[in-house]
């Protein structure tokens, strides 16, 4: 269980600090309307996508912190923070694996699959 904690509480700060040096720095993100209309090159709004993305974050970290801390509402927490993270893994593996570019994006999304699928398991049987 400390195991798994530790694995989601990295992830979820993982996944809001990639995000959050992402958006700050700009790259392929069309800012000109604002932060909130940001769109990608292919024009499609960011901010679904961030919002499903920090949340995702912010679930594992209290999920994590939760399971650490032995909490009654931590285990309800924690599957939801890793259904999303196999959620978000999973899909953002097809963006990552599109171009060869990509590929190195795609080694996080993977051990994110491996947490997710490694917790899940662990929630079922303990």
């Amino acid at each position: 269980m400390v195991v798994i904690a530790w694995l989601m509480i990295l992830m979820g700060a993982a996944i809001a600090g990639i995000w959050t040096r992402d958006i700050l720095a700009g790259e392929k993100v069309d800012r000109s309307a604002g932060v909130l209309r940001a769109r990608d090159e292919d024009g499609s709004l960011f901010l679904p996508h961030w919002v499903a993305e920090y949340t995702t974050a912010a679930l594992l970290v209290a999920g994590g912190i939760g399971l650490l801390a032995d909490s009654g509402w931590a285990q309800a927490v924690t599957g939801l923070g890793l259904g999303a993270l196999f959620y978000t893994s999973v899909n953002s593996l097809g963006w990552a694996l599109a171009e060869k570019d990509r590929y190195p994006y795609a080694v996080p999304m993977a051990v994110g699959v491996v947490v997710a699928v490694a917790g899940a398991i662990w929630l079922l049987v303990a």
